[in-house]
């Protein structure tokens, strides 16, 4: 039996994956460049939109390049000690006794003492140093960033490292409202001016195509798949692997409920928890707007134009809504009007 070209594991560059070719190469060439525009950017968009599926392939590119060194740092854990852990495997120092490079976990066991964060960041950049004269360039990668202390603190070292020549680079993701309250944090300027690669919805004709490819299907039979889709890469992963394992070639009410069960665990519930009361109003507005005009909108939530603008410009940055068409919004997310209005009419009084 055939292999499911599709997958509903974030993360994972899946068989049936459609590629952004523009930013995959916006951030390649400027990296391998000699002269980089940018050492660092950051990948944003809504939940399931491909941030860290572009961030892997960006990764296993440079993984395979023998100048490169990739870091695949995590979040949750001290930067510093990760990365100097990683690079250790790539360059040694010829100074630096074996001890001094291990990390503080050893000390759990009454061992060594934690190091601290100014001798992690002098033993960092002696490693990037090194890499430098080892003709090295090093990819620092950071999925899914937060405002927190501790990669604001990275941050500030590795604008020094930066400001110093040293060949470090760094790619990371984050949802908007993430990075907004990071890079609006005190002392967050050069976070503030980072390149970001925004992802919006996948072309419509490349979704068709590729239904076309791997079901065998005629434009007019893609055609209705594309536009349930309507371009949200984690809804085209979903509906390709609902319609691979029940072996159908078109969208019925079965599928289409199926579709709604996978949208609301895997992205639409966490996309509402993380919005405010005041913002779950606007949404739940925009759900049973019959026109999807702003002045209706503005009518059912009682706002004048002054008050629902900032609202609508939050919506708009994390992805949620369209504004291309003036004096209108519509939901940017395939069958999140049907989510909203299920959430209001079946979820528990405390989540509305």
């Amino acid at each position: 039996m055939p292999k499911n070209p599709f997958t509903i594991i974030f993360g994972i560059e899946p068989d049936s994956m459609i590629p952004r070719n523009k930013e995959y190469m916006q951030i390649v060439n400027d990296f391998e460049s000699p002269s980089p525009v940018s050492y660092a950017y950051v990948i944003t968009g809504v939940r399931g939109c491909g941030k860290t599926v572009l961030m892997t392939s960006i990764q296993n590119y440079f993984t395979t390049q023998k100048n490169w060194i990739v870091l695949r740092l995590n979040p949750d854990l001290d930067l510093y000690e990760s990365a100097i852990s990683q690079l250790n495997e790539y360059i040694r120092l010829k100074n630096e006794t074996v001890t001094d490079m291990n990390i503080s976990i050893a000390s759990i066991g009454g061992g060594l003492a934690r190091r601290s964060l100014s001798d992690n960041e002098t033993l960092l950049k002696k490693l990037l140093k090194e890499a430098k004269k080892n003709n090295k360039r090093v990819l620092i990668t950071i999925d899914e960033a937060s405002n927190t202390k501790s990669i604001k603190t990275f941050f500030h070292s590795y604008q020094a490292f930066i400001g110093e020549t040293l060949p470090v680079f760094l790619l990371m993701t984050a949802l908007p409202e993430n990075f907004s309250a990071l890079s609006n944090a005190k002392n967050s300027t050069f976070i503030r001016r980072l390149p970001r690669i925004k992802l919006q919805g996948l072309n419509n004709l490349l979704v068709e195509d590729k239904y076309m490819e791997i079901f065998s299907l005629a434009q007019e039979e893609a055609l209705p798949l594309s536009k349930v889709v309507n371009g949200y890469p984690y809804a085209f992963q979903l509906l390709g692997t609902l319609l691979w394992d029940t072996d159908k070639r078109s969208v019925d009410a079965s599928i289409l409920r199926k579709l709604d069960a996978m949208l609301y665990d895997g992205s639409y519930k966490a996309i509402w928890d993380h919005l405010t009361e005041r913002e779950r109003d606007v949404v739940l507005a925009i759900a049973h707007s019959k026109e999807s005009s702003i002045k209706e909108i503005r009518q059912k939530l009682n706002m004048e134009s002054n008050q629902f603008s900032p609202y609508r410009e939050i919506l708009k940055e994390n992805g949620l809504i369209d504004t291309n068409t003036y004096g209108m919004i519509f939901f940017t997310l395939p069958r999140f009007k049907e989510f909203v209005l299920h959430i209001e009419e079946y979820m528990l009084p405390e989540l509305l």
